[in-house]
């Protein structure tokens, strides 16, 4: 597979992204962002150099995912959540999955799993202007799988 020349093409953008969150298509959200990492570390010896003998295979770790729009879309996902909870009321130890999928005519659909999220934090500013009141969840998740492919390595 190779990176195909475009040109005159449509490239993903925006509206390009569908996002499903704890089984449910939500169209409000107008940010999504998330991080993942492997940190490996050098093993050094005794060489004259200085220079690493050896890194390790490294340790995964799933960074944070955030999700900001309008108050309606995120109360939305809350209320979804908390219809999931055993009480009905709790939506932040609710485990639900995030579904992000890039579809643009000309292009190969990406897909990006991000599994067994809950939430851990919500950011809520407001001041006086034009722009409608946005708030933002901070989601804690085990792992991100970016088209079938991992960071890590599968068992």
């Amino acid at each position: 597979m190779s990176d195909q020349v475009r040109i005159n093409g449509n490239a993903v953008s925006w509206g390009s992204i569908k996002l499903k969150a704890a089984d449910e298509i939500f169209s409000g959200f107008n940010s999504v962002s998330w991080e993942h990492k492997r940190t490996r570390t050098y093993l050094y010896g005794m060489a004259q150099a200085q220079t690493p003998r050896a890194r390790s295979r490294g340790k995964y770790e799933p960074g944070a995912v955030k999700l900001g729009g309008p108050k309606d879309s995120i109360l939305a996902l809350k209320k979804r959540l908390a219809q999931l909870s055993p009480n009905g009321k709790n939506y932040g130890d609710v485990v639900f999955q995030i579904i992000v999928e890039f579809v643009e005519e000309g292009n190969e659909s990406q897909l990006v799993r991000i599994e067994d999220c809950v939430i851990v934090g919500v950011t809520s500013s407001h001041e006086e202007s034009a722009d409608p009141l946005k708030d933002e969840l901070e989601i804690s998740c085990m792992r991100i799988v970016e088209n079938s492919m991992t960071l890590f390595t599968s068992q």
